[in-house]
């Protein structure tokens, strides 16, 4: 059954809500302020969040930008409570990371309907090794939280930093791995970074290092799947397994970008901590990283499918507009997401499935567009000039068709998709990405 930590400095609304949500079947936990908050959720590790905004020690939004500092807890659901005369600075409020808002003073029955409706909502805490490294001691005081809120601060700040050797990036790997000595020590360091098709390995320590096999083996482990066609290692390894050790898939919109993997931590919990911690800002590095590495290679087309890659497909964007608008042309995009990819590399393996995406993206050429990118991992983009609305609706209907019952692509079939239509408006090319 999920569960639901209440937090708020009433009595009379803790109990009510406890009583309302137990009677509909879900196990609650009740906290008096935001400080006795913070520490009941780390140990009550709550699906769903309701909290007051004005509480003693620790206001609603404060709490909730605290949780939404780990990315562990990125899905777990937060509802802000507000008084008759209680509001939220709209910055604050867009900011906190809550999920949505309500007011005490609403009739009963809406309070209940949605607050029921609330909870309903898939939200869940993410099971985890993670989990167990994040809190060790409970807070004491607001001073703990300030602490360690500045603690992880510090720590992003001097990831983010490194984006200033971004033609090096070796040198950053290298600080990184100097930076984690410095807060938990640990034997070796194992970092990856991927495109399409290439993965970069390195690794630094103070004992023999594994082979990138055995590391590539260990980061099956932490669910890291492989989707490149090559891997260049920067380091000397020999063939051994790596035992004990734990890792982090490094993501970015929550597809995979890389992995870095710590071996014979000393202790395993503070190494997991950083790591969740650092995994954002380590995922914008790790892509700046990726974008130089695009530039460098002059190569407008992405090797593993022959679609555009994402640094080539903005520049036709941009000279697409400009024909556009001095032509009076319509331009459409086109977002083809593709489901089941990950269950297609990990169950069909990686030659396979690269096959089959470039089949794809001929496919999409056939029937859609000329200029077809890749924008994700499992994200293709059709760009579509000269058309209306309509004969491009229509152009879509079509292409679902041929796609569902196609002889001569039958092995398409496999691939699940899921398309999106945005005709432009005067967006810029940022703006048209960040809508697909």
């Amino acid at each position: 059954m999920k569960k639901v930590l209440v937090v708020d400095d009433s009595a009379v609304w803790r109990t009510y809500l406890q009583n309302l949500l137990e009677i509909h079947g879900y196990t609650v936990e009740v906290a008096k302020d935001g400080l006795e908050g913070l520490n009941r959720f780390f140990s009550f590790l709550p699906d769903t969040v309701i909290v007051d905004y004005v509480m003693p020690k620790l206001n609603g939004v404060h709490f909730t930008r605290f949780i939404r500092s780990f990315s562990t807890f990125k899905n777990v659901g937060i509802m802000i409570l507000t008084g008759a005369e209680e509001t939220i600075n709209p910055f604050w409020a867009k900011k906190s990371g809550a999920n949505a808002f309500l007011k005490k003073t609403a009739p009963q029955s809406e309070i209940e309907r949605t607050v029921l409706e609330f909870v309903a909502q898939p939200f869940s805490m993410e099971w985890s090794r993670e989990l167990y490294a994040l809190h060790i001691e409970p807070f004491g005081e607001l001073v703990d939280i300030l602490e360690e809120s500045l603690r992880d601060s510090t720590i992003t700040k001097e990831i983010l930093q490194l984006s200033e050797y971004i033609y090096d990036e070796k040198l950053v790997m290298k600080k990184i791995y100097n930076l984690f000595t410095e807060l938990f020590e640990f034997n070796n360091f194992y970092a990856c970074v991927s495109t399409y098709s290439h993965a970069r390995v390195y690794a630094f320590g103070n004992k023999e290092l594994s082979n990138p096999n055995s590391v590539f083996e260990k980061a099956e482990e932490i669910r890291f799947f492989s989707y490149f066609k090559y891997i260049d290692a920067y380091y000397e390894g020999t063939e051994r397994k790596i035992e004990n050790a734990i890792g982090e898939v490094i993501t970015r919109k929550e597809e995979p970008i890389g992995f870095i993997i710590i071996e014979n931590p000393k202790v395993p919990e503070v190494a997991e901590r950083i790591l969740a911690l650092a995994n954002y800002s380590i995922s914008l590095i790790f892509d700046l990283l990726n974008y130089h590495k695009l530039l460098g290679s002059q190569k407008e087309l992405e090797e593993i499918t022959g679609a555009y890659d994402r640094h080539a497909i903005t520049g036709k964007i941009v000279n697409l507009i400009d024909f556009s608008k001095r032509n009076q042309l319509p331009l459409s995009f086109v977002s083809i997401k593709l489901l089941n990819l990950r269950k297609l590399y990990t169950s069909k393996g990686t030659d396979y499935t690269n096959q089959l995406l470039r089949t794809f993206v001929k496919f999409l050429e056939e029937q859609l567009s000329d200029t077809i990118a890749r924008i994700e991992l499992g994200k293709f983009l059709a760009v579509i000039l000269g058309k209306n609305v309509t004969p491009v609706q229509k152009q879509l209907e079509s292409f679902q068709i041929i796609f569902n019952e196609s002889e001569e692509y039958k092995n398409l079939k496999e691939i699940e998709v899921e398309t999106n239509l945005f005709v432009w408006n005067g967006e810029s090319v940022g703006e048209i990405l960040e809508k697909l």
